[in-house]
C-alpha cells in the first residue's frame, strides 16, 4: 500500500511539473514574463488583481508552490519508505532542482527576463520534470530487476541528451526574439543556408539540432523494432517517441505560418516536454525488464484484412465511444448556448474531433489501469484488456498518442483555455478518479463526476474564450447528475463491484443508504437545472422542460426507494441517459429558436 501510495503521489508531483512547464511557455509566449514586476511578490501583493497578463505570470507562480511543496512531500515519503535506496537519492535531487528552480525564477524577473536567465531556467525546470518521471516511472515498476542492454539503451541516451539540448536552444530563440528570424519553412529566406549572422545563425542552430534529434530518433525506433521485438514495452514507448516527434515537426511548421501564436507556441513546447518525457521512460525501459502480460490475438474468422479490422475495433473499443457520444452532446449544447449562431463551424468541428479524442484517451487509460476489475466483472470480461487482445504497453501508446493530438487540436485551432480544460479533464480522470478513488472510498463518483462534466466547460471557452457563470451551472448540473445515474447501475451491478472489490456505495453502505442518497441527488440536480433561468438566461420553455424532466427523474428515483427492485433501478439508470440528452436539447432550442 506505501508502495502504491508513493506511485500515485510521484505521477502526481510530475503530472503537476509538467503542467508548470507548460504554463511557463504561455508566459514566456503571451509576453507575461514581466507582467509581475516583482518577486516574490506581484506588484507588491501576495494575491494581485486576477486580470489580463497578471492572471497567466501569476498562476504560473501558484502551480510553481504547488509542484514546490508536493515536491518536499515526495522527499518525506521517500526517506520514510525507502530509506537506503535509490528513490531517496532521486527524490533528494528532485528537492535540489525545484529550489534552484525557484531561485532562477526569481533571478529571471529582477533581471529583466535576461535570455540565458531564461534557459536556465527552463533546463532546470526540464531537468526536474526528468527526475520526476524517473521516480514515478521507476516506483510504478516496482522491484523489476535491472538488466542493463548496453546494445540498445546507449541510442534512447543519445537521444534524451539531444532533446533536452534542443528544448534548451528552443529556449534561447524563444528569448532572444529570433523565432521569426527565419520567416519561412523549412528553407531559410529560400535558401537551405543562408548568411549565418545574428538571430538567423540562431534560428538555424535550432532547426539543425532538430534534424539531429530526428536522426536519433529514427534510429532508436529502429533499433527498438529490431532487437527488442520481445519487449511491447520498449515497442510502445518507440511508438509514442516517434509520433510525438511527427507532432513537434508539424508544429514547428505552424509555428513559423502562424506568426508565432501563442497557442501554437505554448502548444510546440507542450509537446516537447512530453517528448522528453517519453525519452526519459525509454531510457528506463530499455534497463529494465518488466513483466510482459501474454496477448492473445483476436481468432481468425476470415482473411487477414478482418484480423487486422478486429484489432482496429479493438482499440476503437477501448475509447468507449459510446460514452464520448454523450459527452459531444455536452460540449455542443455549451457552445451553442454560450454564442447562439455566431460560432464558426470550423470551431465546432475542431472543438468535437478534440473533445472526442481527449475523451478517449482517458477512457483507454481508465480501461489500461482498470483491467485487473474488468477481468472480474461480467460486463466487462470481454474487453480487449482483460481478454488480452491487446497489450497493455500498446494501449497506453494509444491513449497518449490520442491525448497529445487532442490538444494540439483545441489549442491550435480552437483555443489554449479549451486546450488546457480538456487535458485537465483528463488528468483529473486519470489520476484522481482511475488512479486514486475508484478503488479507495465510495465517494468515489462523486468526486470523480466533476472529470465527466468538464465538456460543457470545453466548449464555452471553445466558442468564446472565456469562462462564465452559465458554463459552471452546466458543469454543476452534469456533476450533480453523476451520482444517481452511476448508482443505479451500481444497484443493478452490485455483485459486480463486490466480487472486483470495487467500494461503490452499494457495496460498502448497502442498498438502503445508496437508495437515499440518489433521492438527494436527484432532488438537488432538479434544483440546479433551474437556476439556469434566473441566472444563465434561459426562457420558459427550458424552464417547462426542466421542471417536466426533473419530475419525472424525481419520480423514478422514488420509485427506487420504494420498490427496492432491480427493475426500478434499470428504468432510472437508461431514463437517466435519456434526461441528459433532452434536457441539455431544450437549452439549445430555447436560445437558437426564443433567443
Amino acid at each position: 500500500m506505501k508502495a502504491r501510495r508513493f506511485a500515485l503521489f510521484s505521477l502526481a508531483t510530475a503530472v503537476a511539473s509538467y503542467f508548470l512547464v507548460i504554463l511557463g511557455g504561455l508566459v514566456r509566449a503571451s509576453g507575461a514574463g514581466l507582467a509581475c514586476p516583482d518577486w516574490p511578490l506581484c506588484h507588491g501583493q501576495l494575491i494581485p488583481p486576477f486580470e489580463g497578463l497578471v492572471l497567466i505570470e501569476y498562476s504560473h507562480r501558484l502551480v510553481a508552490s504547488v509542484v514546490g511543496v508536493l515536491t518536499v512531500g515526495l522527499m518525506v515519503m521517500a526517506w520514510r519508505s525507502y530509506r537506503g535506496r535509490p528513490e531517496v537519492r532521486i527524490a533528494t535531487l528532485a528537492l535540489i532542482l525545484v529550489g534552484v528552480q525557484i531561485g532562477l525564477g526569481g533571478l529571471t524577473v529582477r533581471h529583466q527576463l535576461s535570455p540565458w536567465l531564461v534557459v536556465a531556467h527552463l533546463g532546470t525546470a526540464m531537468a526536474f520534470f526528468a527526475t520526476v518521471v524517473v521516480l514515478a516511472a521507476i516506483t510504478l515498476l516496482g522491484d523489476t530487476p535491472i538488466r542493463v542492454r548496453e546494445g540498445f539503451s546507449f541510442l534512447p541516451r543519445l537521444a534524451l541528451v539531444a532533446t533536452f539540448a534542443l528544448v534548451l536552444i528552443g529556449g534561447y530563440v524563444s528569448a532572444s526574439g529570433a523565432g521569426l528570424a527565419c520567416p519561412d519553412w523549412p528553407l531559410c529566406y529560400g535558401q537551405v543556408l543562408p548568411a549565418l549572422t545574428g538571430p538567423v545563425a540562431v534560428h538555424l542552430l535550432h532547426r539543425f539540432a532538430a534534424a539531429v534529434v530526428g536522426v536519433l530518433i529514427l534510429g532508436t525506433v529502429l533499433a527498438a523494432y529490431r532487437t527488442q521485438a520481445g519487449r511491447p514495452q520498449v515497442l510502445a514507448a518507440s511508438v509514442i517517441v516517434a509520433t510525438l516527434f511527427v507532432i513537434q515537426i508539424i508544429l514547428g511548421a505552424l509555428n513559423i505560418e502562424f506568426q508565432l501564436a501563442t497557442s501554437v507556441t505554448t502548444a510546440h513546447l507542450a509537446t516537447a516536454a512530453a517528448l522528453f518525457a517519453a525519452l526519459v521512460i525509454l531510457v528506463v525501459l530499455a534497463d529494465r525488464a518488466p513483466t510482459v502480460e501474454p496477448v492473445r490475438p483476436a481468432p481468425a474468422t476470415g482473411p487477414r484484412q478482418s484480423s487486422r479490422r478486429a484489432q482496429v475495433l479493438d482499440y476503437i473499443s477501448l475509447s468507449k465511444p459510446r460514452i464520448i457520444v454523450l459527452l459531444l452532446v455536452l460540449a455542443l449544447t455549451s457552445m451553442l448556448i454560450a454564442a447562439p449562431g455566431t460560432v464558426s463551424l470550423w470551431i465546432v468541428l475542431f472543438t468535437l474531433i478534440g473533445g472526442a479524442l481527449s475523451a478517449g484517451s482517458a477512457n483507454a487509460v481508465n480501461c489500461l489501469v482498470d483491467r485487473d476489475i474488468d477481468a472480474l466483472m461480467s460486463r466487462t470480461r470481454k474487453r480487449p484488456l482483460p481478454d488480452r487482445r491487446v497489450a497493455p504497453p500498446f494501449a497506453f501508446a494509444f491513449a497518449v498518442v490520442l491525448g497529445v493530438v487532442a490538444f494540439v487540436i483545441l489549442a491550435v485551432l480552437v483555443n489554449l483555455l479549451s486546450a488546457l480544460l480538456a487535458m485537465a479533464a483528463l488528468f483529473f480522470y486519470v489520476g484522481v478518479y482511475t488512479l486514486w478513488l475508484k478503488r479507495a472510498t465510495p465517494q468515489n463518483i462523486v468526486i470523480g463526476g466533476a472529470a465527466g462534466a468538464m465538456p460543457p466547460l470545453v466548449g464555452w471557452a471553445a466558442a468564446t474564450g472565456r469562462l462564465e457563470l452559465p458554463a459552471f451551472i452546466l458543469f454543476l448540473i452534469v456533476f450533480l447528475w453523476t451520482p444517481p445515474h452511476f448508482w443505479a447501475l451500481a444497484l443493478y451491478r452490485r455483485e459486480d463491484y463486490a466480487r472486483a472489490g470495487v467500494p461503490m456505495l452499494p457495496v460498502v453502505a448497502g442498498e438502503e443508504e445508496t437508495r437515499r442518497q440518489i433521492v438527494i441527488y436527484s432532488l438537488l440536480l432538479v434544483a440546479a437545472t433551474l437556476l439556469l433561468y434566473p441566472l444563465g438566461g434561459m426562457g420558459r420553455f427550458y424552464a417547462g422542460s426542466a421542471v417536466v424532466l426533473g419530475g419525472l427523474f424525481v419520480v423514478l428515483a422514488l420509485q427506487v426507494r420504494r420498490d427496492r427492485t432491480v427493475t426500478a433501478a434499470v428504468r432510472l439508470f437508461g431514463y437517466s441517459l435519456l434526461y441528459l440528452a433532452l434536457l441539455f436539447g431544450a437549452m439549445a432550442a430555447d436560445r437558437i429558436l426564443w433567443s
